[in-house]
């Protein structure tokens, strides 16, 4: 198991980037009131606060506690976004409609969804029912003025500081990682999986609707010719031994792919049973490899269950099922 950098004091970890004359945090914005479930990264620039991944409207009460001594939420410029799921980027249209000058960047596929969310409501609450509210809050409309849309290898200029897009379709088809090439730092979002830092197990995140098993692992395999020194993952935290966890996140993928196609050949059971089993086995083998005090944030976020079914969905789109 990994140690966590003793920089890390359970809110902010600022991260350590040679070749940069800017700091980089990262602020936990305490998820459900849980830590090390959802990561906000912060980067420090000539011109105020760029932010990557604001997490949910649930959240950001926490994460703009967190900013008042750098100028609080009024310091923020920019918010760059590496995919619209609501763990991600549910507040991205409060933070707005509070920064009416802050801009915010995303793929194409993603512009209309933040200035016309009612789709992407309607899908997530397919999802999570009558816990849609309590986990995720109020989602706002984004004026489409701040919205602007990033191609594929884009470089985007925050306050001196340049990012470049690498689109990383495979989690979701408006995904993408945002590379600091000066620190060697990529911002991956879900497209690297779910770990927690401080422990090497892996969850691939896979929930419904357009999980792409070709794509992602283009995907990966794109990100491992990056050469990038350290990962950051909204869930949770910073890995810096970059090719051993692409590299373990392709095996946990495939595996879990496997198994999903396996199950869907049993027509004995129902959806909700094979999910059901399938969720346990991996909780069980969870509990088997990490230690008890980074276990409890895989039994609140990235949940097998749901990745059953958006694995579920790839493969009938296929047809790759017997019926």
């Amino acid at each position: 198991m990994g140690i966590e950098p003793p920089s890390w004091n359970g809110t902010r970890m600022v991260l350590n980037l040679s070749g940069s004359r800017y700091q980089t945090w990262i602020v936990d914005v305490k998820f459900r009131g849980r830590s090390r479930l959802i990561a906000c990264a912060v980067l420090e620039t000539d011109r105020g606060l760029t932010l990557i991944d604001p997490g949910p409207s649930t959240t950001l009460h926490t994460l703009e506690d967190r900013l008042q001594p750098w100028g609080g939420i009024h310091a923020v410029q920019n918010i760059v976004l590496t995919h619209i799921h609501l763990d991600h980027a549910g507040g991205a249209g409060q933070l707005a409609a509070s920064l009416p000058d802050a801009k915010i960047y995303v793929h194409p596929i993603g512009v209309h969804h933040l200035v016309n969310p009612e789709r992407l409501i309607q899908s997530a609450r397919r999802i999570y029912g009558d816990r849609m509210d309590q986990l995720w809050g109020e989602i706002l409309s984004i004026p489409e003025r701040q919205v602007y849309a990033v191609e594929d290898g884009a470089l985007v200029d925050v306050g001196g500081r340049r990012l470049r897009a690498c689109y990383t379709p495979g989690h979701a088809s408006h995904h993408i990682a945002w590379l600091e090439d000066a620190a060697k730092l990529a911002f991956v979002g879900d497209a690297a999986g779910m770990r927690i830092q401080g422990s090497d197990y892996i969850i691939p995140v896979a929930p419904p609707p357009d999980i792409d098993l070709i794509l992602w692992e283009a995907s990966l395999q794109r990100l491992q010719k990056e050469e990038m020194s350290k990962l950051f993952l909204t869930h949770f935290g910073v890995v810096e031994n970059v090719d051993k966890h692409l590299s373990e996140m392709s095996r946990r993928l495939h595996f879990w792919a496997h198994a999903v196609q396996q199950s869907l050949n049993d027509n004995s059971e129902s959806d909700a049973l094979r999910a059901k089993a399938f969720h346990a086995s991996e909780m069980r083998q969870m509990r088997s490899l990490v230690i008890s005090e980074f276990q409890e944030p895989y039994n609140y976020m990235g949940q097998p269950s749901e990745s059953w079914y958006g694995l579920a969905r790839y493969w009938r789109k296929r047809g790759a099922v017997r019926q």
